[in-house]
This record gives structure tokens, sequence and C-alpha cells, in this order.
């Protein structure tokens, strides 16, 4: 068997972000991916000023089609849409399919493409696939991450589940507008219509899957019903609609139960449900995420839930109140700040 110190499963923006900040100390760190990357990764891309910074980038760094948004929020109950979000900030939009590749390709680590299917712990140290061996193993893999499925298999909170929809085209005469729909036909979520750059878009919903359980609604009803309202609007043509094939997805959002590290185990971005409260948001955490946990591996700081929540304005508020009320406690180390720039996934 082979033996890395770190073992990250899982090659998107969280697993590769680790990775980068652990070979850049010098340390050693495998990915194990059961795709081949650059891979189709259906997201609406959304990226913040934030999570850029938090990577070393800015637009003009950035080697692939990266676009300023210019967003419009409409709510069921005003006539006339609002400008912005309340959250402020600036918001980019990338396409995950060469966001990730790249950022994959700049940490430079060594990618395995590899599916896991069995983790032990012996010895102190975890056991792969018969094939692998580390000291720390980070869970990079998304909702259905094997390190969490294997290792955390109770920290999922059901009520915080979301279900998605999506689809991501090619639409020159696309609109250069971000639009942002929230409760729109009763939906217990939002709905998006995200421009990119060379002409592309993406479109989509996401809502409470306890939503569509209790109300006896069915999420692709939905995603028609917005595909119409697209079209009235005048965002895609009735030829576009007619043809789209959607494609779903669930995550967590963040939720104060469980545990997001064991031992020497680490789960990280959606593999620990980060998505921030408010709109949903995940590249953000992930980053982030990603960041603190290469840290307490290579012991400079301390992986915790609650500065990661503080992404969002709820976990911000539940970590003030924490350090009123508990000043005793070692303060986490705030990544996040006062500022929240959540947005749609």
């Amino acid at each position: 068997m082979r033996h890395i110190e770190t073992i990250i499963v899982g090659g998107g923006p969280a697993g590769s972000t680790c990775a980068g900040r652990l070979k850049a100390a010098g340390r050693d760190a495998l990915i194990l991916d059961r795709a081949e990357f650059p891979r189709l990764k259906l997201c609406a891309g959304w990226v913040t000023e934030k999570a850029l910074s938090d990577l070393e980038l800015s637009p003009k760094t950035y080697p692939h089609p990266i676009l300023k948004l210019d967003i419009k929020s409409h709510l069921p109950f005003l006539p006339f849409a609002l400008n912005g979000l309340p959250t402020g900030g600036i918001n980019y939009s990338i396409r995950r399919t060469e966001f990730d590749a790249f950022l994959l390709e700049r940490s430079g680590a060594e990618v395995v493409r590899h599916d896991v299917k069995t983790i032990r712990r012996e010895g102190g140290r975890y056991i792969i696939d018969d094939k692998f061996t580390c000291d720390h193993l980070v869970g990079a893999g998304g909702t259905q991450c094997p390190v969490r499925r294997k290792l955390f298999p109770a920290n999922r909170n059901r009520k915080r589940l979301i279900a998605t929809l999506e689809k991501e085209f090619s639409y020159p005469a696309r609109s250069d507008i971000c639009h942002l729909f929230f409760a729109y036909r009763g939906l217990e979520g939002y709905s998006w219509f995200v421009p990119k750059g060379d002409g592309m878009v993406n479109i989509g919903l996401g809502g409470k899957s306890k939503y569509f359980k209790k109300s006896g609604t069915n999420i692709h009803d939905h995603f028609k019903k917005f595909i119409g309202d697209l079209v009235r609007r005048n965002l895609i043509d009735r030829q576009t609609a007619d043809n789209l094939g959607e494609t779903g997805h669930p995550y967590y959002l963040i939720s104060y139960d469980g545990e997001i590290k064991r031992e020497n185990a680490y789960l990280i971005g959606d593999a620990a449900g980060l998505a921030t409260t408010d709109l949903g948001e995940g590249i953000g955490p992930a980053i982030e995420s990603a960041l603190m946990a290469a840290d307490e591996i290579l012991g400079r700081g301390v992986y915790e839930k609650e500065a990661v929540s503080a992404y969002s304005f709820a976990g911000l508020m539940k970590l003030l109140a924490q350090r009123i009320l508990a000043p005793q406690r070692p303060r986490p180390r705030d990544l996040h700040g006062p500022e929240s720039f959540a947005a749609p996934r």
C-alpha cells in the first residue's frame, strides 16, 4: 500500500484549495477523485469577491471567462425588481468545468482517479481500499462524499436538505443581467438566471426538500413553470425552453448539529454541509473550510464549524451570541468577518 501524509477525497474547489495550502507549506498531499478533470459540473457558478481573495485570485488573473454580475432581485409582492442583494459585495460568475480544473492544476497536488469504496482506521492511520494509507484524511467529495458516509454517518440534519434542478447551456442572445426570484409561486427557495462569459447561461431553482414533501408539490413542475416565466420575460426563447433537460442534485445548509472533524479526519465544503443559510451559497464556505482544515493539519489553527458558519448572517449572530454568553471559550478564527457575500450556488 502507498502511504501519503494527507489524502483528500474530492477534487472540487474545497479539495484543491486544501491540497494547495498543504503543498505550498511543503507537505505531502494526494487527491483522489472518481472523475477525470475537466468534468461537467452544473452550478450557478457564483463566486464572490471574498472567495476570489481567499484564493488569491482576481478577475484579471483568472485565465477563463469571468463575468461581473449586475443583479436584479425579484420578490412576488413587489411589481418591480430590486437592484443587487442586501448582502452587498461584488459577485462574479464562472463555469465550474473551467474553474475546478484550473484550481486543481494550480494546487500542484498529484491527482489519482479512484472511486473510494472502503475506509477504515488502524494503528492511527486511515486505510483506503487497501491501496492507500494516510495520517490525515479530508472528505471533500460533496454531499455523497465517501468519507462522510463511512466516518460521519450521523452528521446530517434532514430538515436542512435542499433539492435543486438546473441547466447550463450556450445562449449568445442572453441578457447580461443576473435575475434572482425569491419565493415565486409559493416555492420555499429561489430561482435564478445567471449569465456567464462566452454567451453561456445557467438557470435553475432550489427549495427545501421538506417543503416539497409537506406541500405535495413536485420540483419538476416548479421548474417547468419557472421556464415559462423566463419565456414570458423574454430571457430565453420558446424553442430553447422546449429543448431543456434539467439535472438535479441535493446539498445541505449549514447546521450546528454534527461533527466536521473526528480524530484526524475532516469534512469540508458540501461534504460538511456548509452552504449558507441565507441563499444557499457553497463555493465560498468550501474554500474557507478547506483553508481552515489545512491550517489545522499544519498546526496553525483550529477547524471549527462556528467560524465557517459566520459566512451567513444567521451564523454570525449565533457566533456573536456564543462569544457574549461564553467569553471564556477560546475564540475561533473568524475568517468571514461581519460581511456576507452569500449567493445562489
